[in-house]
């Protein structure tokens, strides 16, 4: 007999944990507008406070998965790079720019992203000041990733149901489990990512459940100074899935690839038209060293995570040379153009 939502938020309220039959059906109630704004809320508080579980949060990627417009395309050796956010750092679009720094060097980029939710600037606000556009419907991002081996896919557009959950996660103002989700609802359903979290036990989670998804090549992340990326002001915690789950994470230290330690002012972005500026140097060659160096490093694990290679040094010579060669710079231009061209019909 299936449980009433009544019944499971008075189970999470006494800190038990849901079956995945019991969070696929709460998830499903949410997902079809079944559930009010002030359930909705006292779900996600009450999930928050009780800690969500692996087996959990399988489920909910797996419903929110199922009512997702899916983007139909080749993901053979694509990757997806982002985030969770909420990891209040400040810092430049980092995984936006080592997008383009990946299609330089031959990779296909999947970017699943949104506007700027906790940070000053997203990836979609990035994007649009750029002159791309990144608002497109299914059909345009086939079409402008069969012409140029990148799409964006602004979440709204694939993630209808959401609409039901905003409200909520607005009133709310806290970090809730769909900080989680959303790297791991990727449209297109790339088998290769790379995702920042903002603390190790996240990175964990999601390396798991990307395991129990049927991921091929993953990395989490987090950083020991707490960003949500790859770092050079800091070791990382590196979690890798490959045909299996790696145990536990490896320390990963940029000193190991050459690159210097910095320190986080360096990589402080600002708005949306700063951060545009920040990549555009950093692509043409422009940018502080710095700057450069860990749009690079985060670059350089996402070529290694698409399985093209299985070498980090050969994948950082792959990033260095889509920069130096202005492969990276004429992807970005190549990606404004066709998605200008594609929006206009």
């Amino acid at each position: 007999m299936n449980k009433s939502f009544t019944e499971i938020l008075e189970k999470i309220s006494m800190h038990d944990h849901l079956t995945d039959h019991e969070a696929s059906l709460a998830m499903k109630l949410i997902l079809h507008g079944d559930i009010s704004d002030e359930e909705i809320a006292a779900f996600l508080l009450g999930m928050r406070m009780k800690g969500e579980t692996v087996v959990e949060l399988t489920s909910f990627v797996q419903e929110m998965r199922s009512v997702a417009v899916p983007v139909e395309v080749d993901t053979k050796h694509a990757v997806d790079l982002c985030g969770t956010g909420g990891d209040k750092s400040g810092t430049f679009n980092i995984s936006t720019t080592a997008m383009f720094i990946v299609a330089g060097a031959g990779v296909p980029v999947l970017k699943h992203g949104n506007r700027s939710v906790s940070s000053k600037s997203g990836s979609y606000d990035v994007l649009e000041l750029l002159g791309a556009v990144p608002n497109l419907q299914k059909k345009q991002v086939e079409e402008l990733f069969n012409k140029t081996g990148m799409a964006f896919m602004f979440a709204p557009n694939f993630h209808p149901a959401m609409k039901y959950v905003m409200p909520a996660r607005r009133a709310l103002k806290m970090r809730t489990f769909f900080n989680i989700l959303g790297p791991l609802v990727n449209p297109a359903n790339v088998k290769c990512q790379v995702i920042g979290a903002f603390n190790k036990e996240t990175a964990k989670k999601m390396i798991q459940i990307l395991g129990n998804l049927h991921t091929e090549n993953a990395y989490t992340v987090n950083a020991h100074d707490g960003l949500d990326e790859v770092s050079t002001t800091s070791q990382s915690e590196i979690f890798e899935l490959k045909t299996h789950l790696s145990g536990d994470s490896v320390t990963f230290d940029p000193i190991s690839l050459g690159y210097e330690k910095t320190d986080h002012n360096s990589l402080l972005g600002g708005d949306a038209k700063q951060n545009a500026q920040i990549l555009m140097n950093v692509l043409e060659g422009k940018s502080t060293k710095a700057q450069r160096d860990i749009a690079e490093l985060n670059a350089l694990f996402a070529i290694r995570a698409s399985n093209i290679t299985d070498d980090l040094e050969e994948a950082k010579e792959m990033a260095v040379r889509s920069i130096d060669s202005g492969e990276a710079g004429k992807k970005l231009d190549q990606f404004i153009k066709e998605s200008q061209a594609i929006a206009a019909g």
